[in-house]
């Protein structure tokens, strides 16, 4: 690895992934132990198991067609590697104790009953000072990486990922409580958990630990995500009709090529090299007609 004039430039990884290792190395990319950057083949529940253990930058590989969030990189891209620019992005670690045992997270710590149907009534407490009392389904301490994962489907915030936060967000909360955002050094501590089902702390839906009496949730320092530097590209110089075209996509998407035809006038011919144009600049998408599998529509 070296610091380029944008970002970072991966020239060494160590990887446990055989498959990566090989593609890696027809790159140019030296694979070896004790190399500068982690690089992890897989889903995010991979790359966040490194994160929860790595000091050294993370890169995510995601493998063909698997949206993973955390990974800078498909692997169908590798060989754009040597031309692409990293930069490490440093994502907050917790730790979350409960009678004596310890759960480590990079996205979030739940505190959630063993029983889904179940509900937990809690307190939570910030640096000792009381905030609220609630009863619902539970309760996550979420960082700014994690607040687009399970916190955003629980109603949290997204947070810039380099903020130095966290959110408690109660989950399905009974007495309506908001999400609450704290500086990232603040103690969170969740006590007096009741439920009529036993109670868990659960770090990035992978680690977990019963709940006994109280738990406390804290920073532990910080792990790092390479992340794409993205370089801005020159606008693509699109015919009229690709202009047309999409304008009309924007307007009345989505719609079948024959929709476009009918509704702009242009032959098929003209309308197909448009979206071909389009679909290339990355200014269209398309997708199988839910109708019509035989058929694609397009959105802009």
């Amino acid at each position: 690895m070296y610091i380029g004039k944008g970002g970072v430039k991966i020239t060494e990884v160590e990887t446990e992934s055989s498959v990566l290792a090989e593609a890696l190395r027809r790159v140019g990319v030296e694979v070896r132990k004790g190399a500068a950057v982690v690089a992890v083949y897989g889903r995010d529940r991979d790359i966040l198991r490194a994160l929860r253990a790595e000091d050294r930058p993370v890169l995510g590989i995601s493998p063909p067609g698997v949206n993973a969030r955390l990974a800078a990189v498909e692997l169908r891209e590798l060989p754009l590697l040597p031309e692409l620019e990293f930069k490490p992005v440093d994502a907050i670690r917790l730790t979350a104790e409960s009678g004596g045992q310890r759960i480590v997270a990079i996205n979030e710590v739940a505190l959630l009953p063993a029983e889904p149907a179940a509900l937990v009534r809690y307190s939570l407490y910030v640096d000792g000072a009381f905030v609220f009392n609630d009863m619902g389904d539970g309760c996550l301490v979420s960082t700014p990486v994690g607040s687009t994962a399970y916190a955003l489907s629980a109603g949290g915030a997204v947070i810039s990922p380099g903020a130095a936060v966290v959110e408690v967000v109660p989950v399905n909360s009974m007495l309506r409580r908001p999400p609450h955002v704290f500086p990232a050094d603040a103690e969170v501590e969740l006590r007096g958990a009741r439920s009529r089902s036993d109670i868990l702390l659960i770090g990035d839906g992978a680690e977990r630990i019963r709940y006994r009496d109280s738990a406390v949730v804290k920073r532990v320092g910080t792990a790092r995500l390479l992340v794409r530097v993205e370089r801005e590209s020159p606008a693509p110089r699109l015919s009229p009709s690709a202009l047309l075209v999409r304008k009309i996509l924007e307007e009345r998407g989505p719609l079948t090529a024959s929709e476009i035809v009918s509704l702009t006038g242009l032959s098929p011919r003209t309308v197909r090299h448009a979206l071909e144009r389009l679909r290339s600049s990355g200014l269209v998408r398309s997708v199988v007609d839910p109708a019509d599998p035989r058929r694609r529509v397009y959105m802009a």
